[in-house]
């Protein structure tokens, strides 16, 4: 299909293309996106606190979400773009990195739990994979960066109370969908 770059950032291309009914639809494409592989994945990560597994959960500062007065914080799982750096980056080596980057731990197994999932196929043509990362042992093994600032906080939730927590915290911070979708797959592995 025949497609125009109409802007480009080192992330980012705006583009459009043909719809079905002839009109030019116009949408974003991450620059690290290909259709051999999904731009990005998101990381579940359980962690297992006394007798009990706990969500991971970020608290963060997204500028697309307070600029346009959504919410000052937004509440998501671990995640990072597949090969942005480099381009032979697998979808295991990337969750493994940027959960030890976001987090400071290192997972005990990591479960690849769906792949080529649409964030917002009327915005954007980017696709993400689910993983869930177990560790069985609280351990930080490198300090966690804060991501430029983007990242705020880390929260511990007990998987038992992860529903309404999110039903709480949604009054407050907006909360992304691709970590309610995780944790529907998480719950699994308990």
């Amino acid at each position: 299909m025949d497609n125009k770059i109409l802007y480009e950032t080192k992330f980012l291309q705006l583009k459009s293309a043909e719809s079905p009914s002839g009109h030019e639809w116009y949408y974003v494409k991450r620059t690290n996106d290909s259709s051999e592989k999904d731009s990005a994945v998101v990381i579940t990560t359980l962690i297992k606190k006394k007798d009990e597994y706990n969500f991971l959960l970020l608290k963060t500062k997204r500028p697309p979400i307070y600029a346009e007065d959504k919410a000052q914080y937004c509440l998501e799982s671990p995640a990072g773009l597949i090969g942005d750096i480099d381009c032979n980056e697998t979808l295991i080596k990337c969750a493994k990195k940027e959960l030890l980057e976001e987090t400071g731990h290192a997972a005990d197994n990591i479960y690849v739990e769906l792949l080529n999932s649409s964030t917002s196929a009327g915005l954007s043509s980017e696709t993400i994979s689910y993983v869930t990362a177990v560790i069985d042992e609280d351990r930080i093994l490198k300090d966690p960066i804060s991501d430029g600032g983007i990242i705020e906080a880390r929260t511990y939730v007990p998987a038992s109370k992860i529903r309404q927590y999110l039903v709480e915290t949604s009054k407050n911070l907006s909360v992304a969908t691709a970590t309610v979708c995780g944790i529907f797959f998480a719950l699994n592995r308990i």
